[in-house]
C-alpha cells in the first residue's frame, strides 16, 4: 500500500558525507514518528487545522511499503517490504523500518540505502538511531558521493548531533576494479578512526596510512583536513621537494591562512641545504569587480659563491629576492584595468631559484615584462592604454640597454559600417586607427652586421668592434653596425583613416577600391653623454651613446611631421567547380596601390617596426611593416593566385602564391634604416621574391600539413622555408616544425639558419602516456658565432616524459635538458679559441596528484 503524510524538518543544505548519514537517520526517524502519532486514518485524512495550513510538497514525507505492521506485544510499528521513504528530495530504501516505542529508537535494516538530494548514496546493513536523531549508528557503511569519492567502515557512530566517527574507516577517490572489486583500490587512506566534527567542519584521522594497492607507504599518527563544505581552510598545504646544483636539496612547506572568504595569505618557507631559508609570502584578494595578488620572495644566501661570478651569474650577492603583483578589475562589461609587475634584486634570481618556467624553444626570449593597462572592447572598437617595463633574465642581457619605460602606449581601432543609402551609394567600411608611443632609454643598443661581435671582456654582449692586430677598432657606423635601440627620448603619435568596399559585377568579378590617409608626428632627443664599459683581464670594450649620432647624419634632436595618403584597387575573379569529392575554387588576385614616396625624417629611430617577414600572409597588405615607425611608400602592384578546396570527407586545402612589384617611386625596403629593416627581406628590389603558402588537411582529421616558402625572383633559389606537420591517430599525437633561412648578413645573421622542433606523444591503455620533445640546431650556429664545433644534429633542448592518469591519480615524470651558453668561440676571426664552458641545464620534475587529497611536486636539478 502507499500513503503520504506531511512532516517538517530543517536541515543544513551544505551537507558532507557525515551529514548525509545523519539525514538518513532523520528520514528513518521521521517515518517512525509519522507512523506513531498519525496512524493510517490520520495519514489519509488530516485534521482541519492541518488542512488549512498544508505543507509545501517538498516538505511532505511520502512512505511507500508493501504493508504496515503494528506489534502490540513488542510495542513497535513497522513498514515492511520494499520500503521507500521520500523526503525533501531524499530517498531511504530498506526491507524494513521499525520504531520501538519502549526504547524510542528507529531501525532500518535489510538492503538499507540512502540517496540524498544531491545524488550521494549511503549503504548500510542496519541503521539505528535515537528518536531525537542526535545519536545512532550504521553497520557496514559504504558511502558513494557525486564526485565519485568513497568512504567505508564496519561501523559508524554519531553523537551529540554533530560528531560522526568511522571505526577502522577508509577513504579513496578511486573506483574499484570492475573485474576484481575485492582488490584494494589504487590508493586509499585507512585510519583507526575517522572523525568529522560538523560544527568545525573538520575531519580528523587517527593512526592513518596512505596505501597503494593495499601496501602502506606513508604513516601519520594524526592529521586533519577540512570537510567538503569548506572551500578553503587554514593549515599546511602539500610540501614540495627542491634540488639544484646551486641550491642543494630542500623542501617547501606552504602554510595557508584563510583570513576571510575573499582574501587569504600563504607563507612558504623553503629550506635549501646550500643557501639556507628562502621565504615567500603570497597575498590574494578578490573584490566585487576583480582580484589582485602580491607575492614577495627573499633570501639571505649562505653560499653566494656557489653561483657563477658576475656577469655570468649573480656573483657574491647575499640578499636576493623579487616582488610580483598582478591584478585585473572590470569597470563594466566593456572596460577593464589591471597590471602585471615584477621587481627583481638581480636578473638571475627567478631562474636560479626555479621561479620562472623556461621554454628552451625560445631561449633568448626570457624577458620579464611588467605592464599596467586600461582596455576597452566594443563590438567594432578597441581601446588600449598601457605602460611597459622590460628586464632580461639571462647572462646575455644587459638591462642597461633596455628601455627604462615605455609609456604611454596608446592603441585605438574602430570600424564603422558606412550606410550606402545615406552616402549616395558609397557604402563600404571605414576604419580609424591611432597609436601613441613614448620610449625612454638610458643606453643605446647596438649589434654588428655580418658576423656577430661580442665584447672583449666577457663575450656576452653585442658590440660593433673589429680587431686589427691587438687593437679593437670601433665600427659604430651604418653598414657595419645596427642601432636597435636609441639612448634618449622618442615620442610618436600616428593617426590613420582607411575606407574600402567590395563590389561584385554581373559576371562574378570582385572589385574592392580603397582609400587611406595617415599622419605621423614625432620628436626625438638623443642622449649622447652616457656609455657602458666592459672590462676584464681579457680585454675592454666601450659602448658610447655618442656613436648613435652617426646613424642620423650627426643630428641629436628634432621634431617632425609626415603624411602618407594613397588609393588602391583589388581585383579577384573566383572560378568554382563542384564534383562528387568536393568543391574547388581558383582565384587570380591583383592589387594596385598608388601613393607617394615614404618620407624619412633627418632623425628617425625604428623601435616598433624591426620585425619584417615577407610571406603569403602580408602579400596583399598595403603596409607590410609591422609597426608605426615605418610606412610603405611608392606605387606597388601585388599579384597572386589562391586555390581552395573543400573535400566531401571534411578535409580542405588552401594555396596562396604571388609577388610584389615596385611599379614607381622609391622602394621603402631599400631606404636607410638604423636597424636595416627591409634589407634582405625579399622586398628590397623591384621584383620581390616569390612567396607561397600551403595548408592541406586531407581528412577532417587527423593530419594537417602547412608550409611557407620564399624563392629568389632572379635565381629561384630557396631563401626561406617553414614546414609544419601535425598528426593525431590511434593515441599517437605529434608535430614537426622545420625551418631553413638563408643568411642575412645585413641583419646580423652571417650564417644560414636551419633547425627542427618536434614533439611526440602516445597514450595507451587509457591511462598511460609517454611524450618527448626535441629542438635541433641543424646549422651549427644556434648562437650565430664563429668557431662553434657542434654536431650537425645538435640538440639545443629535449625532454622526455612518462605519465599515468586515471579517475583518482595523476603521476608525471618529466626530464628536460637545454643549452644556455656557447661552447667555443673566437673573439675575432683568426684569433685564439676561447673556451666558455657549455652549460646544459638538466631537470627532473615529478608530480603526484591524489584527487581530493592533495599533490606533491618536486623539481630536481641534475
Amino acid at each position: 500500500m502507499g500513503f503520504a503524510v506531511s512532516f517538517s524538518f530543517e536541515s543544513n543544505r551544505r551537507q558532507t558525507w557525515a551529514a548525509r548519514i545523519a539525514l538518513s537517520f532523520a528520514v528513518a526517524a521521521a517515518a517512525a514518528w509519522t507512523l506513531l502519532f498519525t496512524g493510517p486514518a490520520a495519514a489519509q485524512s488530516p485534521p482541519l487545522d492541518a488542512q488549512s495550513t498544508q505543507a509545501k510538497p517538498q516538505d511532505k514525507l511520502v512512505i511507500d511499503a508493501d504493508e504496515l505492521v503494528y506489534d502490540k506485544d513488542k510495542n513497535t510499528i513497522s513498514a515492511v517490504g520494499s520500503v521507500q521513504l521520500f523526503y525533501q528530495g531524499r530517498v531511504l530504501q530498506a526491507d524494513r523500518v521499525t520504531y520501538d516505542r519502549a526504547t524510542k529508537r528507529v531501525y532500518a535494516e535489510g538492503h538499507a540505502k540512502m540517496t540524498d538530494e544531491h545524488g550521494n548514496i549511503i549503504y548500510g546493513s542496519r541503521f539505528a538511531l535515537s528518536d531525537d536523531f542526535r545519536d545512532g549508528f550504521i553497520d557496514s557503511v559504504q558511502v558513494l558521493t557525486t564526485d565519485k569519492t568513497r568512504f567505508s567502515s564496519p561501523r559508524v557512530e554519531r553523537s551529540n548531533g554533530d560528531v560522526t566517527v568511522l571505526q577502522k574507516g577508509a577513504y579513496t577517490a578511486c573506483e574499484p576494479c570492475k573485474d576484481h572489486p575485492e582488490r584494494p583500490p589504487f590508493w586509499q587512506v585507512k585510519a583507526t578512526k575517522i572523525i568529522e566534527n560538523q560544527e568545525t567542519h573538520t575531519i580528523y584521522y587517527e593512526d592513518a596510512q596512505l596505501q597503494f594497492w593495499g601496501f602502506p607507504v606513508f604513516y601519520m599518527p594524526y592529521f586533519s583536513s577540512a570537510d567538503s563544505t569548506v572551500n578553503k581552510k587554514t593549515g599546511l598545504l602539500a610540501p614540495a621537494l627542491v634540488s639544484g646544483g646551486y641550491l642543494g636539496t630542500g623542501i617547501s612547506l606552504p602554510y595557508f591562512i584563510n583570513l576571510a572568504p575573499n582574501y587569504d595569505l600563504t607563507l612558504t618557507p623553503t629550506y635549501l641545504s646550500k643557501q639556507g631559508l628562502l621565504g615567500e609570502i603570497d597575498w590574494r584578494q578578490r573584490l566585487s569587480n576583480g582580484m589582485y595578488n602580491i607575492r614577495a620572495i627573499g633570501i639571505d644566501q649562505e653560499q653566494p659563491g656557489a653561483f657563477p661570478a658576475f656577469p655570468y651569474g649573480a656573483g657574491d650577492l647575499r640578499l636576493r629576492g623579487a616582488l610580483e603583483s598582478t591584478g585585473n578589475f572590470f569597470l563594466n562589461d566593456m572596460w577593464q584595468f589591471g597590471w602585471n609587475g615584477t621587481w627583481m634584486s638581480d636578473k638571475f634570481f627567478l631562474n636560479d631559484y626555479r621561479l620562472q618556467g623556461i621554454n628552451f624553444d625560445n631561449f633568448f626570449f626570457q624577458d620579464v615584462v611588467s605592464t599596467a593597462y586600461l582596455r576597452g572592447q566594443g563590438a567594432q572598437s578597441y581601446f588600449d592604454l598601457s605602460a611597459y617595463h622590460f628586464e632580461g633574465t639571462t647572462m646575455n642581457d644587459d638591462n642597461r640597454t633596455l628601455p627604462v619605460a615605455v609609456a604611454p602606449v596608446f592603441d585605438y581601432n574602430r570600424v564603422v559600417n558606412v550606410p550606402a543609402d545615406r552616402t549616395n551609394g558609397l557604402g563600404g567600411e571605414l576604419t580609424v586607427d591611432a597609436n601613441i608611443a613614448n620610449i625612454n632609454q638610458a643606453n643605446a643598443a647596438f649589434q654588428s652586421t655580418g658576423l656577430q661581435t661580442f665584447d672583449a671582456a666577457y663575450h656576452l654582449y653585442n658590440v660593433c668592434e673589429t680587431q686589427v692586430g691587438n687593437t679593437a677598432v670601433n665600427t659604430y657606423f651604418p653598414g657595419k653596425c645596427m642601432l636597435n635601440g636609441i639612448a634618449g627620448d622618442y615620442t610618436r603619435a600616428s593617426g590613420q583613416v582607411s575606407w574600402q568596399r567590395g563590389y561584385i559585377d554581373p559576371i562574378g568579378e570582385v572589385w574592392k577600391p580603397s582609400l587611406f590617409a595617415r599622419l605621423d608626428g614625432e620628436a626625438t632627443e638623443l642622449n649622447e653623454t652616457g656609455s657602458i664599459t666592459y672590462a676584464s683581464a681579457l680585454g675592454t670594450s666601450t659602448v658610447a651613446n655618442s656613436s648613435q649620432a652617426a646613424f642620423f647624419s650627426g643630428s641629436n634632436q628634432g621634431a617632425f611631421a609626415r603624411g602618407m595618403a594613397g588609393a588602391g584597387l583589388e581585383y579577384r575573379f573566383p572560378f568554382t567547380s563542384t564534383s562528387s569529392w568536393g568543391t574547388q575554387t581558383i582565384t587570380p588576385i591583383a592589387q594596385f596601390i598608388a601613393r607617394p614616396n615614404e618620407i624619412i625624417p633627418r632623425i628617425q629611430p625604428n623601435e616598433d617596426s624591426q620585425s619584417l617577414v615577407f610571406d603569403d600572409t602580408n602579400l596583399f597588405a598595403w603596409n607590410k611593416f609591422s609597426g608605426y615607425d615605418r610606412v610603405e611608400g611608392g606605387t606597388r602592384l601585388n599579384y597572386g593566385l589562391q586555390y581552395t578546396a573543400n573535400f566531401a570527407n571534411g578535409g580542405h586545402a588552401n594555396f596562396v602564391g604571388g609577388e610584389s612589384i615596385q611599379v614607381a617611386g622609391q622602394n621603402s625596403y631599400t631606404l636607410f634604416d638604423p636597424t636595416n629593416t627591409g634589407l634582405e627581406s625579399g622586398l628590397d628590389k623591384r621584383y620581390s621574391n616569390f612567396v607561397f603558402g600551403e595548408t592541406l588537411q586531407p581528412f577532417s582529421n587527423p593530419i594537417t600539413l602547412m608550409s611557407k616558402q620564399q624563392f629568389d625572383s632572379s635565381t629561384l633559389q630557396l631563401a626561406r622555408f617553414d614546414g609544419i606537420a601535425k598528426a593525431s591517430y590511434a593515441g599517437v599525437t605529434g608535430s614537426v616544425d622545420y625551418a631553413l633561412y638563408a643568411a642575412q648578413p645585413e641583419l646580423g645573421f652571417e650564417f644560414p639558419r636551419e633547425g627542427l622542433t618536434g614533439n611526440l606523444g602516445y597514450k595507451f591503455q587509457d591511462r598511460w602516456s609517454i611524450n618527448g620533445s626535441l629542438v635541433l640546431d641543424m646549422s651549427r650556429h644556434y648562437y650565430d658565432t664563429l668557431g662553434q664545433e657542434t654536431p650537425i644534429f645538435y640538440p639545443v633542448g629535449y625532454s622526455f616524459g612518462l605519465g599515468y592518469k586515471d579517475e583518482c591519480t595523476t603521476l608525471n615524470f618529466t626530464y628536460s635538458s637545454n643549452v644556455t651558453q656557447p661552447a667555443i668561440y673566437q673573439a675575432f676571426p683568426g684569433g685564439p679559441a676561447i673556451l666558455n664552458p657549455s652549460i646544459r641545464n638538466q631537470t627532473l620534475m615529478i608530480q603526484l596528484v591524489l584527487r581530493t587529497l592533495g599533490d606533491v611536486r618536486t623539481n630536481v636539478g641534475l
